[in-house]
């Protein structure tokens, strides 16, 4: 298959991330394997990586999306419609599965999920947690998880983002002693392949993983991913201080404030489209400059290969676009762009986050 990622899959992006946040607004040891799973991902289109995990007695398995950008973990119910195209996977009875009663609801741009809470039993490799609330979406409507690789979503944000304070399912790992360091990280590998998009470790880092110490910097709200960014430069340039970032691994893209947005894009030569996308030169990408961004003291360049995006047109010509998009925000959101090239370590007991050169 192509890896080229289609136009409309690229608009899909944007949509979920707009739902997202549109919503919310209301070390260097290696690791002890043996207090940590290690779930491999698969990379679609350099847009969404997803993984494994089982739910159950007996266990059933969702193919998911690790999401540091939200914290519940919802999969489609087995009492959807069969006519909800959306929600085919349906989850089958499990003996252990015990009712909540609690209603849960998610908002978007597009549509919406609906559904109700219940617990059990969740198995990522051979880590098994217990007593695990989640939802089980009745209702998915709109486009939204459509045209995915992905039937669910697990949050790894912090349970304050949480719909109904629902415990995240890493920080139940961490509560029932099932990993040796309340710490996960994210691998991405870019132009990666279904077999090999990368790896997810929870418990811990692997430093075969990158090429140079970890970074790391305090989290300023422990909701989503948040920290200061001391700067944004291009060829040179300052064209953004002291705004605060969030960790998205659930984003693909590069958001930039309204202003930074406009900069940057202009700064690349973009040209602008009906749909709200910059337009590049496919030609001259070599000659773009390097985007720099200054956290904990350390530069962490990306190049034009990083944040230029090929993508296929209905018609099967292609186009260059920017990665950076914009959203109505007074802070950053670095997704897959750039924790694809920054290996980066989430640490939930430290309350930091640490960045380094991808191996």
């Amino acid at each position: 298959a192509s890896f080229m990622a289609t136009r409309r899959q690229h608009r899909a992006g944007k949509t979920s991330l707009y739902a997202k946040y549109n919503l919310a607004s209301r070390a260097t040891a290696m690791v002890q394997r043996s207090s940590g799973a290690s779930e491999p991902l698969d990379n679609r289109q350099n847009l969404e990586y997803a993984g494994p995990i089982s739910i159950g007695t007996p266990r059933q398995p969702f193919n998911m999306l690790f999401d540091t950008g939200s914290a519940n973990l919802w999969v489609p119910s087995a009492e959807c419609s069969a006519r909800n195209v959306a929600c085919q996977h349906h989850a089958s009875a499990s003996s252990s599965h015990v009712a909540d009663g609690r209603r849960f609801a998610i908002a978007y741009s597009t549509g919406h999920l609906s559904g109700m809470l219940a617990q059990d039993t969740v198995a990522v490799g051979r880590l098994v947690v217990q007593n695990q609330t989640f939802g089980m979406a009745i209702h998915e409507s709109g486009s939204t998880f459509l045209d995915t690789n992905f039937a669910g979503i697990v949050g790894l944000a912090f349970r304050s983002l949480a719909e109904q304070q629902a415990t995240p399912l890493f920080q139940n790992m961490c509560d029932q002693g099932l990993v040796e360091k309340c710490v996960f990280s994210f691998y991405l590998k870019r132009n990666g392949s279904a077999r090999q998009g990368g790896e997810l470790l929870f418990g811990g880092i692997d430093a075969k993983r990158f090429t140079a110490p970890l970074t790391y910097v305090p989290l300023t709200h422990a909701d989503y991913w948040q920290f200061q960014m001391q700067s944004v430069e291009v060829d040179g340039k300052t064209i953004s201080q002291g705004r605060q970032a969030v960790a998205d691994t659930g984003t693909s893209l590069l958001v930039a404030p309204p202003r930074e947005y406009l900069i940057i894009n202009s700064l690349l030569g973009g040209l602008p489209t009906a749909s709200g996308e910059y337009l590049l030169r496919c030609s001259e990408i070599d000659r773009l400059p390097e985007i720099v961004f200054v956290i904990g003291g350390q530069r962490f360049g990306l190049l034009p290969r990083d944040y230029v995006m090929q993508v296929a047109n209905d018609d099967g010509s292609s186009v260059c676009l920017s990665a950076f998009t914009l959203m109505d925000t007074e802070f950053w959101i670095l997704g897959d762009v750039f924790i694809g090239r920054y290996y980066t370590a989430f640490d939930v007991a430290q309350r930091r986050i640490g960045f380094a050169p991808a191996a």
